[in-house]
This record gives C-alpha cells, sequence and structure tokens, in this order.
C-alpha cells in the first residue's frame, strides 16, 4: 500500500509539473507586458519580459519570436538575434517567418549564423514544406462553403417572419449543416490535434474562411473543453477563445455573458470594468485599456513601416 501511494504521488507530481509546462496563459501575460515595454520604448525591459515568457514554454509562438528579435536587433544585442535563429531551426519555422524583409535585419542576413541556418533549412526543404502543410486547409475550405451558402438563404423574410414554414425548414437545413461540421472538425481535431501554427494551421484558421466555420462552432462543451485546453497549450490565442467564449456565453445567456471578455457591452461601472479585467487577466488578456494602447502602437508601427517601405 505504501508503494502505491508514494507511486500515485509521484505520477501526480509528475502531471502537476507536465501541466505547468504546458500553460501557456502565465506566458501570455509576460508577453503582454513586454509589448507595454516596447510601447514605451523601453526595449531592454521587454528583452527581459520576452525572456521570462520564453523560458515558461517549450516551443515559442513565432510572433512572438519576431517582436523579441526586432527588441534584440534595435538594442544590437547581436547573440539574441543569433540565439533566435537556431530556435527557428529547433523548431522547424521558416527564417522568413521570423525575419521579413526590414532593414533592421538586413546586416544579420550577410552573417556566417545565417547562412549555417538557412543552408540547413534547404537541406531539409521537405521536412520544413511537410511541417507547414496544413491538413485543414481543404476541409475548412470545403466547409466555409455550406457554412455560408445555408446562412446566405436565411433571407430577408426569413428574418422578418421567423415562425413562418419557410423559416423552420430554413433553420432545420442551418442546424444540420453546422452539426456535420461540428463532427467532421471534432474528428480532424481528434487525428491531427487543435489546427494551430505547429501543424502549419495558423494561416488556415487566422487569416482564412476556416476561422469562420470555427466560431460557428456553437457549443459549450467544445469550448470549455477542447477550445480551453488549446488555449493552455499555446495553440489558441486568448484574444480568439475570448470572442468565441464571449459569443456562446451570449447566444446561451450564460451568467455575466455582456462583458466576461468586454466585447459585446461597453462597461458602465467600475466594478463591471474590474470584473472584465479580471477575467481577461486569468485567459492571459491585457486589461481592455491596455489592449487599447498595444493595438494603437501596432497600428501606427505598421503605418510607419509602409510608408518606410514605400520610400525604398
Amino acid at each position: 500500500m505504501k508503494i502505491f501511494t508514494l507511486s500515485f504521488s509521484f505520477l501526480f507530481w509528475f502531471m502537476v509539473v507536465l501541466s505547468q509546462n504546458t500553460n501557456y496563459i502565465p506566458y501570455y501575460q509576460m508577453v503582454n507586458k513586454a509589448k507595454l515595454a516596447v510601447y514605451r520604448n523601453q526595449c531592454d525591459t521587454a528583452i527581459d519580459y520576452y525572456l521570462q515568457a520564453f523560458a515558461m514554454v517549450d516551443y515559442i509562438l513565432q510572433n512572438d519570436m519576431y517582436e523579441f528579435t526586432r527588441c534584440a536587433a534595435i538594442e544590437n544585442k547581436d547573440s539574441l538575434v543569433y540565439w533566435v535563429m537556431t530556435q527557428c531551426v529547433k523548431q522547424t519555422v521558416p527564417l522568413t517567418y521570423v525575419f521579413p524583409p526590414d532593414s533592421l535585419f538586413d546586416k544579420y542576413k550577410q552573417t556566417s549564423q545565417w547562412k549555417d541556418c538557412s543552408d540547413y533549412e534547404q537541406t531539409n526543404r521537405e521536412i520544413y514544406i511537410q511541417k507547414q502543410t496544413c491538413p485543414y486547409t481543404k476541409l475548412l475550405d470545403s466547409l466555409s462553403v455550406s457554412d455560408q451558402k445555408v446562412r446566405n438563404r436565411w433571407n430577408v423574410f426569413c428574418r422578418m417572419f421567423p415562425k413562418s414554414k419557410m423559416a423552420k425548414k430554413r433553420h432545420r437545413e442551418w442546424v444540420i449543416v453546422d452539426s456535420c461540421n461540428q463532427l467532421l472538425i471534432y474528428e480532424y481535431i481528434q487525428k491531427y490535434d487543435y489546427p494551430n501554427e505547429r501543424n502549419g494551421c495558423y494561416n488556415c484558421i487566422y487569416l482564412s474562411r476556416g476561422g469562420v466555420v470555427m466560431i460557428h462552432y456553437d457549443d459549450t462543451n467544445f469550448l470549455f473543453n477542447v477550445e480551453y485546453k488549446a488555449l493552455l497549450e499555446g495553440k489558441l490565442s486568448p484574444e480568439c477563445y475570448a470572442q468565441r467564449a464571449n459569443r456562446i456565453n451570449f447566444i446561451f445567456n450564460l451568467s455575466d455573458s455582456d462583458y466576461r471578455y468586454g466585447y459585446h457591452k461597453k462597461m458602465k461601472t467600475a466594478q463591471e470594468k474590474e470584473i472584465v479585467d479580471k477575467n481577461r487577466y486569468d485567459i492571459g488578456l491585457p486589461s481592455v485599456e491596455e489592449e487599447k494602447t498595444i493595438i494603437q502602437w501596432d497600428l501606427e508601427r505598421k503605418q510607419a513601416m509602409k510608408q518606410k517601405s514605400s520610400k525604398e
């Protein structure tokens, strides 16, 4: 019995450690601090925050690697830039994903470190292609057609007379199509894991019609089990999770649904703002005000970069 108790205790400890290693929420919280530091032109501080975040996980998200690399290049911390190159190789991430055309990176692309990493990428080109090939692309493109087709048939007449025979028929079609789509998506997730940048699906989910299909997966069990697990594992961003959670909370009229993450309703009282910011922090989002600051800074930076590239 004592041996069994010790074995169980060790297993429990191991699972706790493992779950801590796969929990990306503290990672997101630290990255938010880094982004705010960049906004304040405190790149040195941002680098420290990014390094702390990277030490928490076994896979660094590509966009965070890019932001970190910009900070390191601005501060002329060459060793950190070279470290990112080796990290790209380790994670099988194409160098161009983290080092896009930018005069800030030009001097690093002339180094032996860059050449070594580029040569490795070319030598193992098939592995990179396989890694960046999303198994969901054809499925989600196909499902997105049926998803939008059945919604487009819900015309003005159906909206005006929702209890009419036509409206009821169209609504049944809508429910059947969504149910079939959800079943296929769930089967794919069981086979290929949740679609994310590690299995080549970043662009497929976030930048294409695939995202429309995923957001119409209106099921509380799917959200609170499958998608929450994906959030913890860094496979679904806090922003996407919050938008889907708000949608489902709103549809099913769950508790504090109107302002859980601050997307459906403007907060009128200090208490509502406090609740929203606490909810956002718990899933790795910045506060509402911090998010506005980060978004505005990102827009201004992109416009500046666009103007700079047009002049060149």
